[in-house]
């Protein structure tokens, strides 16, 4: 379960390979219809469309590089836009985990692909701005592990990179420290409200507060894997045994340097 741009997805396609290939599992890749080709060519495994458009989510992210979105984009609505696809996002999301297909409008394939290939998922793995996870998690009563390129987890050692803080007299490490719970109420005030009526309306989950939905997947150790090389950024001896380094992950496409 993974949104984002081409460099976002395709370390989960070497990871789904790896499971199927090497361990047998049936493993279903759910992101943006923009990436359907290039996860079935290059990869051989499932696809399932959950909506969005990584071009639209990549260019508000480029035009509102902090967490505090510039008056123009209030002004143009653009706010208003990417919230309701992220709700979209939800909504393809929870079905990518128990459709037969992504075809939510042809009855008849589904009624055939369901007799055929049932799908139920057993485990969810995903990316943190996918938001629907941990939700879709709790209602199906399945594990969860985060994969991520850069750090999500609150470490003292240096700051969430979507925080923006200036040099000031409060102490580094705390600083550090405080803006990951920062970063995701910012994020919780952004989309909270979705993410309720998504938990309420799709899941028939109760509703979560703001005092508990920030810092939820910290205080509940779910665990983490990072695709970066721990010779580049080594683990911070604040981050639990819940937290791995794994290295790079690369699909082998390249045929010379």
């Amino acid at each position: 379960m993974v949104i984002g741009s081409r460099g976002d997805i395709q370390p989960f396609l070497k990871i789904g390979k790896v499971l199927k290939e090497q361990y047998g599992h049936r493993v279903r890749i759910a992101t943006h219809p923009a990436f359907k080709k290039f996860v079935e060519k290059d990869s051989g495994l499932d696809f399932f469309s959950v909506g969005g458009d990584p071009s639209e989510l990549m260019a508000f992210m480029v035009k509102n590089p902090g967490l505090i979105p510039s008056m123009e984009t209030v002004r143009a609505g653009e706010i208003g836009k990417r919230r309701a696809a992220m709700y979209e996002m939800f909504q393809g999301m929870w079905r990518a985990c128990i459709n037969a297909t992504d075809d939510e409008h042809d009855k008849e394939n589904m009624k055939m692909m369901g007799d055929k290939h049932p799908f139920v998922a057993d485990a969810i793995i995903a990316n943190p701005p996918s938001f629907a996870h941990i939700h879709i998690a709790e209602r199906l009563g399945i594990p969860l592990h985060m994969m991520f390129t850069f750090p999500y987890t609150p470490t003292s050692q240096f700051p969430h990179p979507l925080a923006n803080i200036k040099s000031s007299n409060v102490d580094r490490n705390y600083a550090n420290f405080m803006t990951y719970p920062l970063v995701e109420m910012m994020t919780w005030q952004g989309l909270g409200d979705l993410v309720n009526k998504f938990r309420v309306k799709s899941l028939g989950l109760e509703p979560l507060t703001g005092l508990w939905a920030p810092g939820q997947m910290y205080r509940l150790g779910v665990p983490y894997t990072y695709m970066w090389s721990p010779t580049l950024v080594p683990k911070p001896k604040d981050w639990g045994p819940q937290i791995d380094i794994g290295g790079f992950v690369f699909l082998e496409l390249a045929s010379n340097f």
